[in-house]
């Protein structure tokens, strides 16, 4: 059998297997939720993949090694693992949200909003340079991209420097600076929340028309603000959560609203699709290759990159790009970017030049047996506070929805690319635990000690 016949025929059992794990899937529950829309899009990158395997008009970025078919079933298992808190929900749906009594989201909403206005001028400012010239330079794209690149030695320098930060607020510029980067922090770290939020706010029976509105608005500026770097994967990303935090909560919101938001969610799709084809032909458009082959490889890519070498990477990164954040806490020679990274682990094979999906970031940090060790105790965690907290009236409690909002994010953003909560965005796992955390304990001590009101 030939190199090109293996990688097919391999290409194509993937494939399928994840075509037969739909189809059981949906007959445990004919639902098609968070848990579905993500299988779907497993398939459509292995579809990509199936179509970048033996292309060799880029050999630059195709020049893959042959595929082996014990790679594909760990990851695959891997996956698997991953989607179980995603499995026990659709295996045991809920139609209610048992909503918890207390002001905190309203006040985080709140925040999330102010922080989106006070970007606004920048994005005001650099529109017509960012998104209109988009539209109008072929080069404006790729221009906006290399530029991201040239400034990525500075990323993650304001959190290493954060007791010189500290110690400069105290003078005006200190202060002004200091504030300047922190609305910033703040908008990323929230940003998951945010589109969380917007759907909770949705579901409830008394809507605060206010806090939805500006909640929609600051999703729409997370949607923005990669375009105007020229970044496809920001774009791709909070779509991706957007989508699935709608699949998520589908089953809580009326039938009205559900047939509003998909016909929203239609033209938005198309608006969105504009800029971001827009940024593809400015980057590749003049390529001999063409822009077709580069969306195949820059979709398909994931699965055959963990193939080739996510679990043999001539090496490890110790945590160093999936726990970025904390390991820098204790280990002050922790790169603080991926410029760093790639200049500390050039001997690797792959690092996060390419994509080798979520799965891919954690074995090439801890190895193949020690991310199955991960992946099992933490979905086991999450499976445990679902029956531990588990209700007898068709309810969920919200802080099992937000983690089970977490673990679905994990495995729609990472599906083709890597781990998204990686390096900066650690951030995001601090802000999501908090949040999980005081919900959870919150409803913990009213349960223990009512208020007052509650007795009548």
């Amino acid at each position: 059998m030939s190199v090109i016949e293996n990688n097919y025929i391999l290409s194509a059992f993937l494939i399928l297997l994840w075509v037969i794990t739909l189809i059981w899937y949906q007959h445990k529950n004919k639902n098609f939720d968070a848990g579905s829309f993500i299988i779907v899009m497993y398939i459509v990158y292995a579809v990509f993949s199936i179509m970048t395997i033996n292309d060799d008009s880029i050999p630059q970025l195709t020049n893959y090694e042959p595929l082996t078919l014990f790679p594909y079933l760990y990851l695959y298992t891997m996956m698997m693992i991953a989607l179980t808190p995603a499995i026990y929900q659709h295996t045991n749906p809920t139609d209610r949200i048992d909503y918890p009594k207390t002001n905190i989201l309203r006040i985080i909403a709140f925040i999330i909003i102010v922080v989106a206005i006070l970007n606004l001028p920048g994005i005001v400012s650099d529109f017509r340079n960012g998104l209109m010239s988009i539209f109008t330079d072929a080069e404006a794209g790729k221009k906006a991209y290399m530029e991201q690149i040239d400034n990525a030695s500075n990323v993650g320098g304001a959190i290493r420097n954060l007791p010189a930060i500290l110690f400069n607020s105290f003078s005006d510029i200190g202060i002004f600076l200091l504030f300047y980067f922190m609305t910033a922090i703040l908008f990323n770290s929230f940003s998951d929340i945010g589109i969380f939020l917007s759907f909770y706010f949705m579901t409830m029976s008394k809507k605060n028309y206010k806090i939805i509105y500006g909640l929609l608005f600051a999703n729409v500026i997370n949607l923005i603000m990669p375009i105007m770097r020229g970044q496809r994967s920001g774009v791709a990303l909070a779509f991706l959560t957007i989508i699935c935090g709608y699949f998520l909560f589908k089953q809580y919101l009326s039938q009205k609203l559900n047939t509003i938001i998909k016909k929203i969610g239609i033209v938005f799709i198309v608006i969105i699709t504009l800029p971001v084809a827009a940024i593809t032909i400015s980057r590749f458009g003049s390529e001999k290759a063409g822009v077709a082959t580069f969306i195949n490889w820059y979709i398909g890519q994931g699965n055959i990159y963990f193939n080739n070498h996510a679990l043999d990477d001539n090496g490890l990164r110790y945590g160093d790009r999936t726990l970025n954040l904390f390991k820098r806490l204790v280990d002050s020679k922790t790169s603080m970017n991926y410029v760093e990274r790639r200049e500390t682990y050039s001997k690797l094979k792959i690092n996060d030049e390419v994509f080798s999906t979520f799965v891919g970031d954690f074995t090439i940090d801890f190895g193949p047996f020690f991310a199955v060790i991960i992946f099992i105790v933490f979905n086991f965690f999450v499976i445990y506070s679902f029956q531990r907290n588990k209700t007898n009236n068709n309810k969920i409690k919200l802080h099992q929805l937000l983690l089970l909002y977490f673990t679905v994010c994990i495995s729609a953003q990472g599906g083709m690319y890597l781990f998204s909560y990686s390096d900066t965005r650690n951030l995001n796992i601090i802000v999501l635990a908090l949040l999980y955390y005081y919900l959870k304990y919150h409803e913990a001590l009213l349960e223990k000690f009512p208020l007052k009101k509650q007795n009548k």
